[in-house]
């Protein structure tokens, strides 16, 4: 893991983002790329006309001196020069989440913030298009996140499926790093260990010195749910799990267990497809 991508689309985002990727980028000697994402004004109604030329270069500098204070802030928490740098992009109205995507596939890892409030429309379609579309690893922060990275416990959400393999893989270098890894799984009544969803990952991780631990859940309806519940009992640092959807025409529609853990998060959280 030595080259990071960081999405911003606004100042306030730094102080989630920047503490926590310094001392991850520094834990792995990586290089941190900071995406300042600038919205554009989406195209005026056809009976209105095209908008004032002025009001659009309004926005436009308005974006741009947001991205500037957010990347400062970021900067100014680095411990060395040359640890970071910024690329600002101005996607066409509608194609950020395209264009943020096609640039995460450039770099090892990917990582946001979890939307909030009145901005989580717009920020979710650039990380779903970051998580559906970059092929590469998304690692999200809750908003209210504030600290460094920490690999105490790490939590592996486990299911069997091609997307939970897909977050293991990729997850590997945090996983080999951590103090204590769970694979939780959940199961319907008693089964013998061997027979458990999670055995043979286990097994896997343990060939790559990852001594990890098996964990059982009963099944629920509310999978996401239950998942977060248990990673705040445990007091853990880490949660991975495959991001789940299904193609609707051109695009994704989340999943209930990913839809749920992105509106809820309490810990970070690495996702891939």
């Amino acid at each position: 893991m030595k080259d990071i991508m960081v999405v911003m689309e606004r100042a306030a985002d730094a102080d989630a983002l920047a503490e926590y990727t310094h001392s991850l980028a520094e834990g792995f000697d990586a290089h941190a790329t900071v995406v300042g994402v600038i919205q554009q004004l989406p195209p005026a109604p056809a009976f209105m006309g095209e908008f004032p030329y002025e009001l659009v270069q309004n926005a436009l500098e308005a974006g741009n001196r947001e991205i500037s204070e957010g990347y400062a802030r970021f900067e100014k928490a680095a411990s060395r020069p040359g640890a970071c740098e910024l690329a600002k992009i101005e996607p066409a109205p509608g194609n950020a989440p395209n264009a943020v995507a096609r640039l995460a596939r450039n770099f090892d890892l990917t990582i946001g913030v979890q939307p909030a409030g009145s901005d989580q429309n717009a920020s979710n379609a650039l990380l779903e298009g970051v998580l559906f579309h970059s092929g590469r690893p998304l690692l999200i922060l809750p908003y209210i996140h504030r600290g460094p990275a920490k690999l105490g416990r790490a939590i592996v959400a486990w299911d069997g499926g091609a997307a939970a393999a897909r977050a293991v893989s990729c997850a590997m270098p945090l996983l080999k790093r951590a103090g204590r890894v769970e694979i939780v799984t959940m199961v319907n009544g008693k089964r013998a260990t061997s027979d458990l969803p999670g055995f043979d990952i286990t097994r896997n991780l343990a060939r790559h010195g990852i001594n990890a631990e098996l964990k059982t859940l009963p099944k629920g309806d509310d999978v996401g749910a239950l998942i977060l519940s248990y990673a705040a009992d445990e007091n853990a640092d880490l949660l991975v799990m495959g991001g789940y959807g299904h193609s609707r025409l051109r695009e994704f529609v989340l999943g209930g267990a990913t839809r749920t853990i992105l509106s809820s998060m309490t810990l970070p959280v690495l996702m891939a497809h």
